[in-house]
């Protein structure tokens, strides 16, 4: 956990879980920029419902906060990565539809650290390549940091496609039904 505070990172949490996800965070961490996933996109009119990017650099309150388990930070997800922060914005755009198995087009929470703790918890893996640019995905898991998922090869892009928010990965099902709380008995994915 210590080396990942001293790398650069990033707290990506959905806005919903705010209310007013802008104010709240001007209110709090006035030294840092919430940027919307949604921001140059057909979908601008919803941008305020997040999911939200922040950079935090090392000693920086957000990211002390969030380490030592705020409970309303800790609803997001951190992200261990040396990606520019325009850089992550648009490799995360690329991320946020994606495809199932079936060929059914999916919206991710990438931002709730809830849904990817039931990911975590039911081992489903991440293709290769859908992590690209970061190197450790961290969550709080009863109170504390939890190292969910290490990227060992940050460099591979499943999406390196420029075509806006146009789904380009295939998720399997197991991950899809662990992302969504569903059994992949009951789901339909």
């Amino acid at each position: 956990m210590i080396e990942a505070m001293d790398h650069p990172g990033f707290l990506l949490i959905e806005g919903a879980c705010l209310g007013a996800a802008r104010t709240w965070f001007r209110q709090h961490y006035p030294s840092h920029q919430a940027v919307a996933l949604l921001i140059n996109t057909p979908y601008m009119a919803i941008a305020d419902a997040g999911p939200f990017l922040l950079e935090a650099p090392p000693g920086s309150p957000l990211r002390l906060d969030w380490w030592q388990g705020d409970s309303i930070l800790g609803r997001g997800v951190w992200l261990s990565t040396r990606l520019s922060p325009a850089k992550l914005l648009i490799s995360l755009q690329r991320r946020l539809k994606v495809h199932g198995a079936h060929g059914h087009e999916y919206w991710l929470r990438l931002g709730d650290a809830g849904a990817l703790l039931r990911a975590w918890e039911a081992r489903a893996p991440w293709p290769t390549g859908f992590w690209h640019g970061i190197d450790s995905v961290w969550l709080l898991h009863e109170g504390a940091p939890l190292c969910a998922w290490k990227n060992t090869v940050p460099e591979q892009d499943a999406a390196p496609a420029n075509i806006g928010l146009a789904a380009q990965i295939v998720l399997p099902d197991a991950l899809l039904c662990a992302l969504s709380g569903e059994s992949e008995e009951n789901a339909d994915v």
